[in-house]
Formats: structure tokens, C-alpha cells, sequence
């Protein structure tokens, strides 16, 4: 990642299909090819750092 870079963390916890739907959403959305400039990482609640 570029100093100038901007980066989205994604935190999530899906314990439901329906929050998995939700999810998926969220990253369709953070991952659309008009946004540029952007590093999304996902990380799952229990796994996330304070590093990330």
C-alpha cells in the first residue's frame, strides 16, 4: 500500500445468513470499480488486531 493510499477496514461478524447477505453487500459495494484509491481488508471480529 502506497503512503497516499487510503484503506478500508471491514470488521464483521456473521453468524446469520442474513448478516453473511449483509456482509457481501458491504464488500460489493467498498469493491466497485469506480472507487479507486481504496485497499479494502476484511477481517472477522474475533480475528481483527489492533494492527489492522
Amino acid at each position: 500500500m502506497s503512503d497516499d493510499a487510503k484503506r478500508l477496514l471491514i470488521v464483521h461478524h456473521t453468524p446469520s445468513p442474513h448478516c453473511q447477505e449483509m456482509f457481501e453487500a458491504v464488500i460489493s459495494g467498498a469493491t466497485d470499480p469506480e472507487i479507486e484509491g481504496v485497499e479494502v481488508v476484511r477481517r472477522a471480529a474475533l480475528a481483527v488486531t489492533a494492527s489492522d
